[in-house]
């Protein structure tokens, strides 16, 4: 955050705390007095810390500092109660008070300190992601005095502690021990905070006696799960073919265009009726769409004149009785239609296309929350584009990709057309939005990740229910990424419309929309995720042209493919001979650029002669003279 002149005033009272402290114990603030320590600690408690909050307050609300955060974060997230800590001393509170107040107001001084920081070039924190570490503390600290007062008793804890600096190492240590809530990042990043020479010099007055939360025995340490960061390809390619025809099988149904042909070419070779299945039809729909706004109060004369009412759905006294209506629609002109069956496909149709528009832009939840339906298609320069808004990785080596605007390739059009036509029975005006019709005077509140993934995981558990994925959003954006370097490293195209975005990714990028880097399929996937996964995701497309391409058991095409083979085995045997597995292999030739160069042990034909008692040790220990005749590169 920009410092203001009101900041370096806040830093400023702060600072005086030390020297107040030992004061102001025995003062009090309620007697009106000419006590120097007393109305300094009058000054500190009324110091404005938010909007809405002064520092005196029990409770701190930031969420007017931060109009734009994402669902996600609005709320609770951006909010700290300082009341539900009971066991910390008030004067304890105080310092820790100031503690998160300098944090927030000097960031780039508790950022240096910090344990196992992810960036090292970061410059500010986020609110909640202070707020997140601070009560991480002070459930921490909650615990330690209550460990107190159990062991000195409540009225010594009371009346002789008032800093933190009188708390021993040991007294963190044994904590430890109890304390019920997980140890994780965000208690580490708390304890680096009280540690930082900052906070001794400017809010303790002296040093907090030292200790390694990292070598105490916790009761719960957090251990990070491990978990599949990309939707395996046979599950890929699976999702990709049932969203797109559950979608293009709903616009055919509805009598609207298609644009992604490749899919209405598909279609023909596969029975794709799942509308009429279950008894929807362009005309049962608009029934349905009636019956819906109807029971959640919209008036007939707005349904009337907006979208129109068959007037089937009266009844013999002319008027709309939901009951009746029920009754019409569960004999619908000899159609088998059932409420539930045709809610649940509709449900079905809104999450496919959902997922279509998440992996083919790779956008996080907060991007794909605040999509606006009716106004998030633009164009530029003959390329669509969609428009959302980016909350956070805005240093992005593209200026205008993954920017804001993600370009749009016909099976997402597709998407987005059939989430506006389901939108006419929600009256929702976002992308990602409930899918229960909204009340008429009801206020639209963005989707939160938890919601987004509840919504995605419908589809996926009905198209793909043996497949255990353990999805999360975020796979949809690694997924997006992996494939991509697959393509740099020269595997073939899975998905039948990846070529589609690649071809338009391609020329959005030599329009000049790029800084002056050449952005290839691996630099567009460099610019979806952080530089730690991308060089795991590509490491792992680099493993698959390996395995393709020298693996022993693999099967091979071409003249020289039995030898080409036989060598390989030979190679291997000597390998797993000296205790190395098939995977450890693959893997140690990955780092050593086999998936990249396309040369190796699998391309060596250097001599026909063979020695059995002297196996192969790899070809990047070997130079031979390769003549031209014997040269294979397999592709």
């Amino acid at each position: 955050m920009e410092r203001l002149p009101k900041h370096y005033s806040l830093l400023s009272t702060i600072a005086e705390l030390k020297k107040n402290k030992l004061d102001f114990l025995s003062a009090d603030p309620d007697r009106v007095t000419d006590n120097k320590s007393t109305l300094y600690l009058t000054k500190l408690l009324n110091l404005p810390v938010s909007c809405i909050s002064i520092f005196d307050d029990t409770e701190w609300d930031f969420n007017l500092e931060n109009p734009n955060a994402s669902a996600n974060i609005t709320g609770s997230k951006l909010k700290i109660n300082f009341s539900k800590y009971k066991n910390i001393p008030p004067y304890v509170i105080i310092e820790l008070k100031c503690l998160l107040l300098s944090v927030q107001l000097t960031p780039e001084v508790f950022i240096n300190n910090r344990k196992k920081a992810k960036k090292t070039n970061i410059t500010k924190l986020a609110t909640n992601t202070i707020l997140g570490h601070l009560k991480s503390g002070f459930r921490f600290l909650d615990t330690l005095f209550r460990v107190l007062k159990v062991k000195l008793g409540n009225e010594h804890i009371e009346k002789i502690y008032s800093s933190l600096t009188q708390v021993q190492a040991i007294d963190y240590r044994e904590t430890a021990q109890v304390h019920t809530n997980t140890y994780n990042d965000d208690l580490r990043q708390f304890f680096s905070y009280l540690l930082n020479p900052y906070t001794s010099e400017h809010i303790f007055g002296e040093n907090i006696p030292a200790f390694d939360p990292d070598q105490f025995s916790w009761k719960k340490r957090y251990k990070k799960k491990v978990s599949n960061q990309v939707i395996p390809n046979a599950a890929f390619d699976k999702l990709i073919r049932a969203s797109s025809l559950i979608v293009h099988d709903f616009l055919q149904t509805m009598e609207e265009e298609v644009l992604d042909s490749y899919v209405s070419r598909y279609a023909l070779q596969t029975e794709t009726q799942y509308c009429n299945k279950v008894g929807i039809t362009k005309y049962t729909f608009q029934l349905y769409r009636a019956f819906r706004l109807l029971s959640a109060g919209y008036e007939d004369s707005y349904i009337e004149s907006k979208y129109g009412i068959p007037d089937e759905l009266r009844n013999s006294r002319g008027k709309y009785n939901l009951k009746d209506m029920r009754s019409y629609l569960a004999r619908c002109h000899g159609f088998n239609f059932s409420l539930s069956e045709v809610n649940e496909h509709l449900m079905l149709v809104s999450s496919a296309a959902k997922y279509l528009i998440g992996q083919y832009t790779g956008m996080r939840p907060s991007e794909l929350a605040v999509i606006e339906l009716h106004t998030c298609l633009t164009e530029e320069s003959g390329i669509k584009l969609l428009r959302s808004h980016v909350f956070k990785g805005k240093d992005t080596s593209t200026k205008g990709l993954f920017d804001d605007k993600w370009v749009v390739i016909p099976i997402i059009e597709d998407a987005i057309r059939a989430i506006k036509i389901l939108s006419t029975i929600t009256e929702r005006s976002l992308i990602f939005s409930s899918v229960h019709t909204k009340k008429n005077n009801e206020k639209e509140k963005l989707q939160t990740s938890v919601m987004i993934r509840h919504q995605l995981k419908i589809f996926i558990k009905l198209v793909s229910p043996d497949d255990d994925l353990g999805f999360s959003n975020s796979m949809m954006r690694h997924t997006l990424a992996y494939q991509l370097y697959r393509l740099e490293a020269g595997l073939p195209l899975i998905s039948f419309q990846l070529k589609h975005l690649v071809n338009t990714v391609d020329k959005f990028l030599s329009r000049g929309s790029t800084s002056d880097v050449t952005m290839g399929y691996g630099g567009i996937a460099d610019s979806l995720v952080e530089s730690q996964t991308a060089q795991k995701l590509r490491k792992q497309s680099e493993i698959e042209v390996i395995k393709a391409t020298a693996d022993p058991d693999g099967n091979y095409l071409g003249g020289k493919a039995d030898e080409h083979k036989e060598r390989l085995k030979t190679a291997f045997k000597g390998y797993m001979a000296s205790g190395y597995s098939k995977e450890e292999i693959f893997e140690a030739m990955a780092e050593q650029g086999l998936g990249v160069i396309n040369v190796g042990l699998g391309y060596c034909y250097g001599s026909d002669s063979k020695n059995e008692s002297l196996p192969c040790i790899g070809s990047l220990r070997c130079n031979p003279k390769v003549s031209p005749e014997l040269a294979f590169i397999y592709q």
